[in-house]
């Protein structure tokens, strides 16, 4: 590993593609994140523990064991009563919440929570999918927090084509045992080992340890279990490059979010003979294909899904997942100052005749196309600071300020761009 490169330059992720034998092999590199980072992305999950404090919610992933055990939901109502306070540090909430009990907490989609720690990642992470590419699937963190002996999970194998990238944020260290898949069945299925005895198993594990600022990366396929005594944080990325079937499945859980209907309570009987289709009128009128799906036969839709899934990952650095909006929608002036938000691309694709598709940090907009909205769109993604005026400049000037505004608007609500406070005199 070459120590003089900066973290996470394009020189430092080609030595990562080398040690790592091109993402097949696990690997611990040392002092990877600076203190500054360590910081920042320690009071960032802080924020997001808050958060869903806040959304009083489990709906994203949130697991909470305490002692061993799961929380049910009852229980959870108390950690939503006690979110983590500004200025409140990681042992203080925790001793707080979950005095002389060891705990540990599993979030998912942590790149939906916290704007500033999902940017800094990207921004990490931009210069490595420049070299291999975006995951197909896409990308998700996972955030692991607690002083629990062991991964409440247990000894485990995550979907195939899933790797993983651990920023460790301490304070305390961690040690990740694995065993190659082969070598796992053969200690389980052939010599007949409990599945679930890590003392048994342990021997034969391969082991990491990593202490504050370090990462580690590992490969799919492994068997794996992390230990820790000491309260610590890790904040877990994961490439999704899954099996084809998978990706299918994804493509049509896609497709059935761009044409879901609104939430009903109707329970119909349909009284008609078994070779009349009537019956599905109310649901289909309830459902808007967009217009490029329609006529589409099975394979076009799939293409077409397929196109717009890729679309939204690229403008979202790779993401799953999109942020929330901003809420309340923010307006905008002509003297207003914005800028692109990076690594981040607003992305277009001409999906009809004279119609086109707008993607925003994963959102997908429906516009006509007008050469003035590209270069609009093409001057935001240049990364320069842009007074709105200017941007408006390129439009149609046969159009009024509101077009312009609004489609500024939208990509500010979507968290495409953001706006600058004015240089000061």
């Amino acid at each position: 590993m070459d120590r003089h490169a900066p973290s996470f330059s394009d020189a430092w992720w080609e030595d990562f593609l080398q040690e790592s034998r091109q993402l097949s092999s696990p690997i611990v590199f040392k002092a990877a994140l600076g203190p500054s980072h360590v910081v920042a992305f320690r009071q960032a999950v802080l924020d997001i523990l808050a958060t869903l404090a806040n959304l009083r919610t489990n709906r994203y992933g949130l697991r909470i064991y305490a002692a061993g055990r799961l929380l049910g939901r009852d229980e959870m109502e108390r950690i939503y009563d006690n979110p983590p306070q500004p200025g409140e540090s990681l042992e203080d909430w925790s001793g707080r919440v979950f005095p002389d009990t060891p705990f540990g907490i599993i979030l998912n989609a942590g790149e939906k929570f916290h704007h500033e720690l999902s940017r800094d990642i990207a921004r990490m992470l931009a210069p490595l999918f420049e070299k291999i590419g975006l995951p197909r699937d896409g990308v998700q963190f996972s955030i692991f927090i607690g002083n629990y002996d062991k991964t409440p999970l247990g000894i485990h194998q995550d979907r195939r084509g899933e790797n993983v990238i651990h920023f460790h944020v301490g304070p305390g260290a961690k040690t990740m045992y694995l065993w190659d898949p082969e070598q796992y069945r053969g200690l389980t299925e052939a010599a007949g080992m409990n599945k679930r005895d890590f003392s048994a198993l342990r021997p034969h594990a391969r082991t990491f340890h990593f202490e504050t600022g370090d990462l580690f990366f590992m490969p799919e396929g492994t068997f794996h279990i992390g230990a820790q005594s000491e309260l610590s944080i890790g904040i877990t990325v994961w490439q999704y490059t899954h099996t084809n079937q998978a990706l299918a499945e994804s493509l049509h859980a896609f497709l059935l979010k761009q044409i879901a209907g609104p939430p009903d309570e109707a329970i119909v009987h349909d009284p008609s003979p078994p070779n009349q289709a009537g019956g599905l009128d109310a649901v289909l009128a309830a459902r808007h294909l967009p217009e490029e799906y329609r006529a589409s036969n099975y394979e076009q839709l799939l293409r077409k899904a397929y196109l717009d899934w890729r679309h939204c990952l690229a403008s979202n650095a790779g993401y799953r997942n999109s942020p929330f909006p901003l809420e309340p929608a923010a307006l905008l002036t002509r003297s207003d100052l914005v800028q692109a938000e990076t690594p981040y691309r607003i992305l277009t694709r001409d999906t009809m005749p004279g119609r086109m598709a707008v993607y925003v940090r994963g959102n997908k907009l429906e516009m006509n196309r007008h050469p003035g909205l590209i270069s609009l769109l093409d001057r935001l993604n240049q990364g320069e600071a842009c007074v709105v005026a200017d941007l408006l400049g390129l439009l149609d000037p046969r159009w009024p300020d509101k077009i312009g505004l609004h489609l500024l608007a939208e990509l500010l609500r979507w968290r495409g761009i953001r706006r600058l406070d004015p240089p000061s005199d």
